[in-house]
Protein backbone atom coordinates (compact mmCIF):
# COMPACT_ATOMS: atom_id res chain seq x y z
CA UNK A 1 0.00 0.00 0.00
CA UNK A 2 1.54 2.98 -1.26
CA UNK A 3 2.19 5.57 1.72
CA UNK A 4 2.98 9.58 1.57
CA UNK A 5 4.94 10.33 4.72
CA UNK A 6 4.95 14.95 5.77
CA UNK A 7 5.49 16.31 8.72
CA UNK A 8 3.28 18.11 10.94
CA UNK A 9 3.34 21.52 10.40
CA UNK A 10 5.33 21.56 7.24
CA UNK A 11 4.75 24.02 4.21
CA UNK A 12 3.11 21.49 1.91
CA UNK A 13 3.68 21.95 -1.95
CA UNK A 14 2.78 19.11 -4.62
CA UNK A 15 2.56 15.91 -2.39
CA UNK A 16 5.23 13.00 -3.00
CA UNK A 17 6.57 10.17 -1.75
CA UNK A 18 9.94 11.42 -0.01
CA UNK A 19 10.15 12.30 3.98
CA UNK A 20 10.77 15.51 5.19
CA UNK A 21 13.08 16.95 8.69
CA UNK A 22 11.18 20.29 9.79
CA UNK A 23 12.72 20.98 12.46
CA UNK A 24 11.36 18.47 15.55
CA UNK A 25 7.34 17.88 13.90
CA UNK A 26 6.03 14.76 13.79
CA UNK A 27 5.10 13.22 11.01
CA UNK A 28 2.28 11.86 9.61
CA UNK A 29 1.20 9.72 6.70
CA UNK A 30 -1.73 9.57 4.09
CA UNK A 31 -2.73 5.98 2.99
CA UNK A 32 -5.81 4.70 1.34
CA UNK A 33 -8.73 3.90 4.02
CA UNK A 34 -9.51 0.61 5.17
CA UNK A 35 -12.48 -1.26 7.21
CA UNK A 36 -11.33 -1.28 9.90
CA UNK A 37 -10.57 3.13 9.44
CA UNK A 38 -14.28 3.02 10.02
CA UNK A 39 -15.09 3.52 13.89
CA UNK A 40 -11.79 6.05 13.82
CA UNK A 41 -13.15 7.76 10.89
CA UNK A 42 -16.63 8.65 12.14
CA UNK A 43 -15.28 9.50 15.58
CA UNK A 44 -13.05 12.12 13.92
CA UNK A 45 -16.05 13.37 11.89
CA UNK A 46 -18.85 13.76 14.68
CA UNK A 47 -15.78 15.69 16.35
CA UNK A 48 -14.49 18.29 13.38
CA UNK A 49 -17.97 18.56 12.26
CA UNK A 50 -21.08 17.82 14.42
CA UNK A 51 -23.88 15.39 14.34
CA UNK A 52 -25.52 17.95 12.01
CA UNK A 53 -22.82 17.09 9.23
CA UNK A 54 -25.57 14.20 8.63
CA UNK A 55 -28.31 16.57 7.62
CA UNK A 56 -26.23 18.47 4.90
CA UNK A 57 -27.45 17.62 1.24
CA UNK A 58 -23.99 16.43 -0.35
CA UNK A 59 -25.06 13.41 2.46
CA UNK A 60 -27.90 12.92 -0.01
CA UNK A 61 -25.20 11.61 -2.70
CA UNK A 62 -23.42 10.06 -0.57
CA UNK A 63 -26.18 7.64 1.31
CA UNK A 64 -25.99 4.13 0.87
CA UNK A 65 -22.94 4.34 -1.68
CA UNK A 66 -19.12 3.95 -1.70
CA UNK A 67 -16.66 6.30 -1.99
CA UNK A 68 -15.60 6.01 -5.57
CA UNK A 69 -12.70 3.42 -6.31
CA UNK A 70 -9.29 4.84 -4.82
CA UNK A 71 -10.71 7.89 -3.59
CA UNK A 72 -10.73 7.46 0.24
CA UNK A 73 -7.97 8.72 2.19
CA UNK A 74 -6.86 9.05 5.60
CA UNK A 75 -3.90 11.22 7.70
CA UNK A 76 -2.59 8.99 10.70
CA UNK A 77 -0.11 9.82 13.19
CA UNK A 78 3.05 8.49 14.13
CA UNK A 79 1.17 6.48 16.84
CA UNK A 80 -1.25 4.99 13.79
CA UNK A 81 -4.38 7.21 14.62
CA UNK A 82 -6.46 9.09 12.01
CA UNK A 83 -6.13 12.37 12.66
CA UNK A 84 -7.93 13.33 8.74
CA UNK A 85 -10.06 12.33 6.22
CA UNK A 86 -10.97 12.74 2.76
CA UNK A 87 -13.23 11.11 0.53
CA UNK A 88 -14.50 11.35 -3.30
CA UNK A 89 -18.03 10.25 -4.41
CA UNK A 90 -19.15 9.57 -8.31
CA UNK A 91 -21.98 11.72 -9.06
CA UNK A 92 -23.85 12.62 -12.81
CA UNK A 93 -24.26 16.42 -13.37
CA UNK A 94 -27.40 16.06 -14.04
CA UNK A 95 -29.86 13.84 -15.48
CA UNK A 96 -28.02 11.58 -17.70
CA UNK A 97 -25.05 14.01 -17.69
CA UNK A 98 -21.45 13.38 -17.58
CA UNK A 99 -19.53 11.77 -14.59
CA UNK A 100 -17.61 13.70 -11.74
CA UNK A 101 -16.76 13.82 -8.20
CA UNK A 102 -18.15 14.98 -5.43
CA UNK A 103 -15.30 15.82 -2.52
CA UNK A 104 -16.09 15.45 1.56
CA UNK A 105 -15.65 15.89 4.04
CA UNK A 106 -12.71 16.82 4.61
CA UNK A 107 -12.22 16.75 8.23
CA UNK A 108 -8.91 17.15 10.54
CA UNK A 109 -8.37 16.50 13.92
CA UNK A 110 -9.19 19.96 15.55
CA UNK A 111 -6.25 20.40 17.43
CA UNK A 112 -4.25 20.15 14.11
CA UNK A 113 -6.01 22.27 11.89
CA UNK A 114 -3.24 24.46 10.84
CA UNK A 115 -0.34 22.15 10.69
CA UNK A 116 -1.26 21.03 6.68
CA UNK A 117 -2.95 18.10 7.25
CA UNK A 118 -6.09 19.10 4.84
CA UNK A 119 -3.90 20.58 2.56
CA UNK A 120 -1.96 17.14 2.30
CA UNK A 121 -4.96 15.47 1.82
CA UNK A 122 -6.47 17.17 -0.50
CA UNK A 123 -3.41 17.65 -2.90
CA UNK A 124 -2.97 13.92 -2.75
CA UNK A 125 -6.84 13.63 -3.32
CA UNK A 126 -6.54 15.95 -6.59
CA UNK A 127 -3.82 14.22 -8.07
CA UNK A 128 -4.85 11.08 -7.59
CA UNK A 129 -8.02 11.74 -9.19
CA UNK A 130 -6.37 13.15 -12.13
CA UNK A 131 -3.70 9.71 -12.55
CA UNK A 132 -7.02 7.90 -12.48
CA UNK A 133 -8.73 9.84 -15.40
CA UNK A 134 -11.46 12.17 -13.65
CA UNK A 135 -12.55 15.12 -15.65
CA UNK A 136 -13.52 17.23 -12.90
CA UNK A 137 -14.02 17.83 -9.18
CA UNK A 138 -16.67 19.34 -7.15
CA UNK A 139 -17.43 20.34 -3.23
CA UNK A 140 -19.43 22.56 -1.28
CA UNK A 141 -17.36 24.65 1.19
CA UNK A 142 -15.04 27.73 1.78
CA UNK A 143 -13.80 30.04 -1.41
CA UNK A 144 -10.80 31.05 0.29
CA UNK A 145 -9.31 27.63 1.15
CA UNK A 146 -10.22 25.80 -1.30
CA UNK A 147 -9.05 28.56 -4.50
CA UNK A 148 -5.82 27.30 -3.28
CA UNK A 149 -5.95 24.10 -4.94
CA UNK A 150 -7.74 26.13 -8.23
CA UNK A 151 -11.24 25.60 -7.29
CA UNK A 152 -14.01 27.94 -8.11
CA UNK A 153 -17.72 29.04 -8.35
CA UNK A 154 -16.81 29.81 -12.26
CA UNK A 155 -18.30 26.63 -13.62
CA UNK A 156 -20.96 25.88 -11.45
CA UNK A 157 -23.77 28.19 -12.11
CA UNK A 158 -25.71 26.15 -14.04
CA UNK A 159 -25.63 23.16 -11.80
CA UNK A 160 -27.27 22.46 -8.39
CA UNK A 161 -26.66 20.06 -5.61
CA UNK A 162 -30.33 18.33 -4.56
CA UNK A 163 -31.04 20.18 -1.17
CA UNK A 164 -30.70 23.57 0.70
CA UNK A 165 -26.71 24.70 0.41
CA UNK A 166 -25.41 28.16 -0.50
CA UNK A 167 -24.51 28.42 -3.80
CA UNK A 168 -21.50 30.70 -3.43
CA UNK A 169 -19.64 27.79 -1.43
CA UNK A 170 -20.66 25.28 -4.40
CA UNK A 171 -17.41 25.08 -5.92
CA UNK A 172 -15.48 23.08 -8.94
CA UNK A 173 -12.11 22.19 -10.43
CA UNK A 174 -11.71 21.10 -14.34
CA UNK A 175 -9.07 18.21 -13.91
CA UNK A 176 -9.79 18.45 -17.65
CA UNK A 177 -9.97 22.00 -19.19
CA UNK A 178 -13.78 22.01 -20.41
CA UNK A 179 -14.66 19.46 -18.99
CA UNK A 180 -17.71 21.22 -17.37
CA UNK A 181 -18.40 23.49 -19.95
CA UNK A 182 -22.50 22.86 -20.76
CA UNK A 183 -22.68 20.82 -17.68
CA UNK A 184 -26.23 21.63 -15.69
CA UNK A 185 -29.07 20.08 -13.55
CA UNK A 186 -28.88 19.01 -9.99
CA UNK A 187 -26.23 16.67 -9.33
CA UNK A 188 -27.21 13.00 -9.08
CA UNK A 189 -25.70 9.96 -7.04
CA UNK A 190 -23.81 7.42 -9.48
CA UNK A 191 -21.75 5.44 -7.21
CA UNK A 192 -21.01 2.21 -6.28
CA UNK A 193 -24.23 0.82 -3.96
CA UNK A 194 -22.78 -0.09 -0.47
CA UNK A 195 -24.16 -3.26 0.95
CA UNK A 196 -24.90 -2.71 4.55
CA UNK A 197 -23.20 -4.11 7.49
CA UNK A 198 -24.35 -2.01 10.31
CA UNK A 199 -21.26 -0.16 10.63
CA UNK A 200 -20.56 1.90 7.18
CA UNK A 201 -21.75 5.54 7.11
CA UNK A 202 -21.33 7.37 3.87
CA UNK A 203 -21.07 10.80 5.69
Amino acid sequence: MEQIVEKLGAALPLISSTTGEIGSCAAFTIAAETPADIVQREALLDLAMGLQRRRKSSEKLRRGRLPSAGLAFVARDAAGAIIGTVRLWDVRLGEGGARALLLGPLAVEPSLKCAGVGSALMRHAIAKAENLGHRAILLVGDTPYYARFGFSADKTGSLAMPGPYERHRFLALELVEGALDGACGVLKAAGRRQRSTGLETAA
